[in-house]
């Protein structure tokens, strides 16, 4: 178990005020990156994204409001499109945004044997054979079924692995989020502090930090991640039977958003 120390909470009492803690964590979190904005006619190459180690990961990126001349771009598939579509015509034709744009989620999958087209939104797909990679749209309102297909593909990880050994710590990628699967606490598991509140030092364990920020217990759970700009100083605490510690947050931070999809 994760368990409180009373000797840090005393010292955490005597080295901050409520205020200024309370006001400091507010400052940190004002930080947090914005999504990716994406023209229409842009696909997952453009952010890097389009790549067999991004399977099971996800890319959250804000659709802009589309214009005439953007709805061109020719779009494969019903539900699951191929990987080098455009995002955001795909979203429309999926239902996930109209015309306005809004913010898409769209997860990288292995390719489908097929693509059926289909008229659906003011967008008609066409029929497509065998890609290499595909990607679907997950949201809170992602059938159950479709989730569970969905969370085979979403890489495991251990509790002490820190986000800077999970493969995806390039200092390029602010404002991108990953998804992990933190499994159940493995017993006697013995506590490790972490540095940070709502924002996280770019080294910090993915799954002990999650549980600090109050996103799973130690029943573990799906867990996602955004990268954003640098901090010189993150201010810790105390939550949910993890003690965080003030310091900086190296090259990055990392901090966590809702899961489209759920466990």
């Amino acid at each position: 178990m994760i368990t409180l120390r009373t000797t840090r909470i005393a010292a955490a009492a005597i080295g901050f005020s409520l205020f200024s803690a309370t006001t400091a964590i507010a400052d940190i979190q004002s930080d947090a990156a914005p999504v990716p904005e994406i023209e229409w006619n842009e696909t997952l190459v453009k952010f890097q994204f389009d790549k067999d180690k991004f399977i099971g990961q996800r890319f959250s990126g804000k659709c802009m409001p589309a214009r005439a001349k953007d709805m061109k771009s020719a779009v494969y598939g019903t539900d699951v499109y191929p990987s080098d579509n455009s995002i955001c015509m795909a979203a429309l034709h999926a239902g996930k945004i109209g015309k306005d744009g809004g913010v898409v989620t769209v997860q990288l999958n292995p390719g489908a044997d097929e693509y059926t087209g289909s008229k659906r939104n003011g967008i008609e797909t066409a029929s497509l054979p065998a890609t290499p990679r595909s990607m679907v749209f997950v949201d809170s309102k992602t059938a159950p079924e479709a989730n569970k297909m969905q969370l085979t593909y979403i890489p495991r990880i251990a509790w002490d692995t820190k986000f800077t050994k999970t493969g995806f710590a390039n200092t390029d990628y602010i404002g991108q989020r990953f998804t992990f699967n933190c499994p159940a606490a493995p017993g006697g598991l013995k506590p490790r502090r972490i540095v940070g509140t709502d924002l996280y030092a770019f080294h910090s364990m993915v799954c002990r930090a999650a549980v600090h920020a109050g996103k799973i217990t130690t029943a573990g759970g799906l867990v996602s991640v955004q990268i954003g700009p640098r901090k010189k100083k993150l201010v810790g605490s105390i939550r949910n039977g993890v003690e965080s510690k003030n310091g900086p947050s190296g090259v990055r931070t990392i901090s966590f958003v809702d899961s489209s999809v759920r466990s």
